[in-house]
């Protein structure tokens, strides 16, 4: 459990294409700081120690080309690539990264001094960091719009539906939240939601967390 003094944790999540992450700048644009998973695992794959174990898995193929042999960075869309077709590459990915996110979300949540802190955690219900939180919020939107926002971003459809094999459905996920944001309208009603979990934060009261370092 969290000291007293931690601020109060706010899971966001939400499938592949459900807008999350345009919720969540709308979130930090009205004040409320959000820390993303994706950034944060983007940042650990430069790390040496997760380079070499990569290259070990998959070879050097996994790195970008470089003339300069002390600058290895990992090439992002050969991973996905074999990460996305694979269920077992995925899991190892994620066994790889998520102990490392988890230690920095950990920091981040002790040296925050505000009142209320959010997490952007596409896999947060696969992970299993529900009792993480004090408050879970799901992002939806319905499966053929949410295609549409994916190809429109330059994705393959079966690209998109390989990866969306690895995420719970909504429906499943609605029971478990506190608060469910329909995505399916328009800029203007997702801002409207927005604005709507802020001004709720300070009726929200802390829950018996789990560390993340105990996830």
């Amino acid at each position: 459990m969290f000291p007293n003094n931690q601020p109060l944790l706010i899971g966001i999540t939400g499938n592949i294409g459900s807008g999350k992450s345009s919720f969540c700048n709308m979130l930090e644009s009205n004040g409320l700081r959000v820390i993303s998973a994706d950034t944060i695992a983007q940042q650990r794959l430069e790390d040496a120690a997760v380079i070499d174990a990569l290259v070990n898995r998959y070879s050097s193929s996994i790195l970008l080309k470089s003339g300069q042999s002390d600058k290895r960075k990992i090439d992002h869309k050969q991973l996905a690539n074999i990460v996305f077709n694979s269920y077992d590459e995925t899991e190892y990915l994620n066994k790889l990264i998520h102990p490392l996110v988890l230690n920095d979300f950990a920091e981040a949540a002790a040296n925050c001094d505000d009142k209320y802190l959010a997490f952007e955690v596409p896999l947060l219900f696969e992970a299993g960091l529900t009792n993480c939180f004090d408050y879970l919020v799901l992002v939806m939107a319905p499966l053929e719009l949410r295609l549409q926002r994916i190809i429109a971003k330059g994705e393959s459809k079966e690209s998109a539906l390989l990866r969306m094999k690895h995420q719970i459905p909504d429906e499943d996920k609605l029971f478990m939240v506190d608060m469910a944001v329909d995505n399916s309208s328009n800029p203007t009603q997702l801002e409207v939601s927005a604005q709507a979990l802020i001004a709720k934060l300070p009726q929200l009261n802390k829950k018996h967390t789990r560390p993340f370092t105990n996830c």
